[in-house]
C-alpha cells in the first residue's frame, strides 16, 4: 500500500526532469536549479502524504454502510427505484484524509453511486449518501468499496479496498390495476367461501363439474355415495357454483430467457408479469400456485391464498436470478473452486493457493484441487474457511430472528460431487457470487422439463387456469409425443394460455449495417420457431400470445381473459 503518482504528479515530475536535462545540455544553471527545486518540493509533498499510507496499513480507517428498510414486506425494495445507500467513514488516525473517489463493487444488476467524495478529519466520522438502482429483482449483494485517497495538490493517489458484504432483496414492481376490487369474505373452507367472480347458476344446487377425492373441509352433503362404492374411496361432487378459482403459473427460467442486459431480459419481464398477475388473483380471493422449470422442474409453490402465498411466490421468483445448482450452471468443480478462492483472496485476504506441488505419488493430492489455469488449491483450508463463514452468516441471521427457508439452502449437485461443492455453491448464493447459467442442454431435455412441470400441475389440486410463460427455446422442435402432458392438461377442460416473450422486442437496437443483417436473420429464426410452436399448440387448442416489453400487465390480463382456450366452467 504505497502512494502512486496521479496524472498531475506525472506531468510535474516529467517537466522538472526535462528542465534538468535541458539545463545540463545547455550548461544553464538556472534551469537546473528550477528543476531541482521542483523535485525537492515534489519529494517533500510525497513525505507529507506518506503517513496516509501508514494510517491505512494500520487499519485506522473504517467503512460501514446500510440501507433503510423498503416499503415492501420484510423491508424489501422494488426494482428500478432509487435505493439510498448510507456510507459512514471513520478516521481513527491523526491525519486528515481526502477521499477523491469511492467505487462500489456489487453484483452486475446493480447501478452503484458514482463520483462520491468526502473529507475525513482526524478522529472524526463523516457520512455520505448515494443511490443504488437494482435493474432486476433478485438477491443482491454489495461486496465492498475501493477508496481513492489523494493529497491537497493532487500529486499522489492511494487506493484501498474495504470489504463489507451488504445483502438485500429486491422485489418486482407491482403495477396498479384499474379499480379497487372488493375484499373477499375470509374464513370457512374453500367450498364455503364467496369470492368476487360472477357465475351462471343452474338449478338450486348447481351443475356437476367433476367427481374428485374427498379433502379436509368438504361438506358431507357433497359425498357421491355411488362413486364412493365404485372407487372404494371417499368421493365428492364439485359443483359449478363454486366460485373460488385456482390459477397455476408455469415459468421458463432457461438460458434463452436470460439473454440481454439486466432489467431488459425476457426473464425479468416474465417475473414482473407473473408477480402482478398473481397479486391480482390473490387480491380477488383466488388460489395461486407456481412451477418454474428448465431441463427439470426447479421449484414449485403449491396453490394457496392470501398475503403469505404471495410472498412465497415472490421469493421463488426472486430466486430465479440466483441459481447455483450444478446441472443448471456452466462452472465445473475446478472452476468453482478457483472462483471461490479468488473471491476469498480479495474479500477475506486469504490465499488458498499451494505454491509448492507435492510429489506425484503423495497422498496429499486427494486434498488438492487443480484450477483451470494450473493453480493448486488447498481443499482442507477452503472447507474450514467456508464452513466458518457459512456458520457466521447463519448465526447473524438467528440473532435477527431470520430463518433461512429449506429450499434456499438446498443445493442440487451430482451424486459424484463432494459435500464441499454444495457448500461452495451455497456460499456463492449467499455472497452474491454470480455463476454463469447453462444455455445449452441435451436435445429434448427442455421439453421433458416442461412435461414434468405440467404433470406436477395436473397431479396437484385442480387448476382452473394454467398460464405458461416461456420463449419456447428448445421446446419448439419437440414432437407431439414429447408434450403429452399438454394434451392431458387440456383434456381436463382447464383453460391454458401460453405467453411468449418475443426475442427481437427485447434485444438492443443495432445501428451498424452488419449488426442489422444479423438482427434480421435472428428475427427470421425466431419467427420460424414461434410459427412451429403456434401450429403445435393450436392443434391442442391452446392459444399463444406473443408479448413484448411494451405490453403492460393490465393489457396482458385482458388478452388472457379474451383468449379462446375452451370455456371456463367456473368464473
Amino acid at each position: 500500500m504505497t502512494p502512486s503518482l496521479a496524472k498531475r504528479g506525472k506531468l510535474i515530475l516529467a517537466s522538472a526532469t526535462s528542465f534538468i536535462v535541458v539545463g545540463a545540455l545547455n550548461a544553464s544553471a538556472p534551469l537546473i536549479a528550477i528543476g531541482g527545486a521542483v523535485i525537492i518540493s515534489f519529494l517533500a509533498a510525497y513525505l507529507w502524504f506518506f503517513p496516509a499510507a501508514i494510517v491505512l496499513r494500520r487499519r485506522m480507517v473504517e467503512l460501514s454502510w446500510w440501507m433503510p428498510p423498503g416499503e415492501l414486506p420484510g423491508g424489501a425494495c422494488s426494482a428500478n427505484l432509487p435505493l439510498p445507500l448510507h456510507i459512514a467513514l471513520r478516521n481513527h488516525g491523526g491525519r486528515r484524509l481526502r477521499v477523491l473517489k469511492l467505487d462500489v463493487l456489487s453484483t452486475t444488476a446493480l447501478e452503484t453511486p458514482k463520483g462520491l467524495e468526502a473529507v475525513m478529519r482526524a478522529g472524526m466520522q463523516v457520512e455520505i449518501v448515494g443511490q443504488v438502482y437494482a435493474r432486476q429483482p433478485g438477491y443482491h449483494v454489495i461486496h465492498g468499496a475501493t477508496l481513492h485517497f489523494g493529497d491537497i495538490l493532487g500529486l499522489f493517489t492511494l487506493s484501498a479496498y474495504f470489504p463489507n458484504p451488504l445483502p438485500f432483496k429486491v422485489f418486482p414492481r407491482v403495477a396498479e390495476f384499474a379499480g379497487n376490487p372488493e375484499q373477499p369474505v375470509q374464513g370457512g373452507t374453500l367450498h364455503q367461501r364467496q369470492g368476487l367472480h360472477q357465475v351462471r347458476r343452474r338449478g338450486l344446487a348447481g351443475e356437476l363439474r367433476e367427481l374428485r377425492e374427498h379433502q379436509h373441509g368438504d361438506p358431507f352433503k357433497n359425498i357421491a355415495w355411488k362413486a364412493t362404492a365404485r372407487k372404494r374411496k371417499l368421493m365428492v361432487r364439485e359443483l359449478e357454483n363454486e366460485i373460488v378459482l385456482t390459477h397455476q403459473f408455469i415459468l421458463d427460467i432457461g438460458g434463452g430467457m436470460r439473454t440481454g442486459k439486466p432489467g431488459q431480459r425476457k426473464l425479468d419481464y416474465a417475473i414482473h408479469l407473473i408477480a402482478n398477475l398473481a397479486k391480482s388473483a390473490l387480491d380477488a380471493g383466488d388460489r395461486v400456485g407456481m412451477v418454474t422449470f428448465d431441463s427439470r422442474v426447479y421449484s414449485r409453490v403449491p396453490p394457496g391464498e392470501g398475503r403469505h402465498q404471495y410472498l412465497k411466490i415472490i421469493d421463488r421468483l426472486v430466486e430465479a436470478n440466483t441459481i447455483v445448482d450444478e446441472d443448471l450452471t456452466e462452472l465445473t468443480n475446478s472452476e468453482l473452486v478457483a472462483a471461490i478462492a479468488t473471491y476469498l483472496a480479495h474479500q477475506e485476504a486469504v490465499d488458498l493457493r499451494i505454491l509448492d506441488a507435492p510429489a506425484l505419488d503423495s497422498a496429499a493430492w486427494s486434498e488438492i484441487q487443480a484450477g483451470p489455469n494450473g493453480e493448486l488449491y488447498d481443499l482442507n483450508a477452503l472447507e474450514r474457511i467456508i464452513t466458518g463463514l457459512l456458520g457466521s452468516m447463519s448465526s447473524s441471521r438467528k440473532k435477527k430472528r431470520l430463518k433461512l427457508p429449506e429450499w434456499w439452502t438446498k443445493i442440487h449437485v451430482s451424486s459424484g460431487s463432494s459435500p464441499l461443492m454444495a457448500d461452495l455453491r451455497l456460499f456463492a448464493r449467499m455472497r452474491g457470487i454470480e455463476l454463469p447459467y447453462r444455455v445449452d442442454h441435451e436435445f429434448g431435455r427442455r421439453s421433458k422439463g416442461l412435461d414434468e412441470a405440467l404433470r406436477q400441475v395436473r397431479m396437484g389440486s385442480r387448476a382452473d387456469s394454467i398460464v405458461l410463460v416461456s420463449d419456447m427455446n428448445g421446446i419448439q422442435d419437440a414432437s407431439d409425443g414429447d408434450l403429452q402432458e399438454l394434451a392431458r392438461a387440456r383434456a381436463g377442460r382447464r383453460k391454458i394460455v401460453s405467453l411468449v416473450p418475443y426475442g427481437p422486442n427485447f434485444s438492443e437496437v443495432v445501428f451498424s449495417k452488419p449488426g442489422q443483417i444479423i438482427a434480421e436473420i435472428l428475427e427470421q429464426e425466431e419467427d420460424a420457431k414461434l410459427s412451429r410452436m403456434r401450429s403445435m399448440l393450436t392443434k391442442k387448442g391452446i392459444p399463444m400470445l406473443v408479448l413484448g416489453p411494451g405490453d403492460g400487465v393490465s393489457s396482458v390480463s385482458q388478452r388472457i381473459s379474451r383468449s379462446g382456450s375452451g370455456r371456463r366452467r367456473v368464473a
